[in-house]
């Protein structure tokens, strides 16, 4: 195995914890703020913050680790849907469809400036974070383990 693919992966993978961890720190200061519509500048910078993170996260899982891991077990490129089916068989989602729902409103968040769809998109932030969070150390018991087969 590619000692410099490693020394990447293991960046990744802090970098993913990072920013899991920034992902749930936006959670906690949000939670009580989807309660109400009408934002102070403060509170909505609070709720951009949340979707930046939620898509940075989501980014990191789906067009980084998952490109990577695919790599180093030297599996073929495929699509954003074959990636998601392959995390699925690896145990780092119940379901596909979870991943998918995130990838959509990780799009969603990238292309939205319609303020008056931004209340929804922050609830379905709040819906699916606390599974794209539960990934973060699936993937990292993964590739220890993954580490573990080709580092003897």
């Amino acid at each position: 195995m590619n000692t410099n693919k490693l020394l990447i992966l293991r960046e990744e993978l802090n970098n993913l914890q990072q920013a899991a961890d920034y992902l749930q720190y936006s959670m906690d200061r949000t939670h009580t703020l989807l309660e109400q519509q009408n934002w102070s500048p403060e509170e909505l910078e609070r709720l951009e913050s949340l979707a930046s993170r939620f898509a940075r996260l989501a980014d990191m899982v789906t067009q980084r680790v998952m490109r990577l891991i695919d790599d180093l077990e030297l599996t073929p490129d495929g699509s954003l849907l074959d990636r998601i089916h392959r995390a699925e068989k690896r145990g780092w989602v119940d379901q596909a469809g979870q991943l998918i729902q995130i990838r959509e409103l990780r799009n969603l968040i990238a292309h939205e400036y319609a303020a008056d769809k931004m209340a929804d998109i922050y609830l379905a932030i709040v819906q699916l974070a606390p599974s794209l969070l539960a990934m973060v150390p699936k993937i990292t018991a993964y590739t220890d383990n993954l580490v573990k087969r080709f580092v003897k």
